[in-house]
């Protein structure tokens, strides 16, 4: 008779200072590229690090502006390949930490937000943020403004 114990951990739950740390954190919007990092997929997180938050440009559009001479397929894969993250995921993870700044930080309507970031629907835009960020808008605009109070 085999006799295995299971060791229980409590989880760990540490609280952040900022929406910023707690955005970055969420989102890792500071991808470990591996050791080999292409140029052209430096150029193009750069170009959707700098890019307005609105802005929801197809890969082939941003390649011509940025003079990639790569074809889609190939600019996807070497996107994925330096950075972990496909590049449609990393650009609506930037719209959405964008997103989540405004909210924290103004009280601008979240209808306005999401449109300011792209979405046409503000359902698609709060099941989108829902799904990163595991509060809605509303509820994560609650929580930063409970937080500030407390502070």
């Amino acid at each position: 008779m085999n006799t295995h114990s299971i060791a229980y951990k409590r989880p760990v739950v540490r609280l952040l200072d900022n929406s910023d740390a707690f955005v970055r954190r969420v989102i890792r919007e500071e991808c470990s590229p591996s050791t080999n990092v292409d140029w052209r997929a430096g150029k193009l997180k750069d170009f959707i690090d700098s890019h307005s938050a609105g802005d929801r440009l197809s890969i082939e559009e941003v390649c011509k502006e940025i003079g990639l001479p790569t074809s889609m397929r190939q600019t996807r894969r070497l996107f994925k390949t330096s950075t972990g993250i496909s590049v449609r995921k990393y650009a609506k993870n930037k719209r959405l930490a964008f997103a989540a700044r405004q909210l924290q930080a103004t009280g601008t309507p979240i209808k306005v937000i999401a449109l300011e970031i792209g979405y046409r629907r503000t359902a698609e835009f709060t099941r989108s943020f829902k799904e990163l960020f595991r509060l809605s808008p509303t509820e994560f605009r609650t929580v930063w403004r409970k937080s500030k109070l407390v502070a």
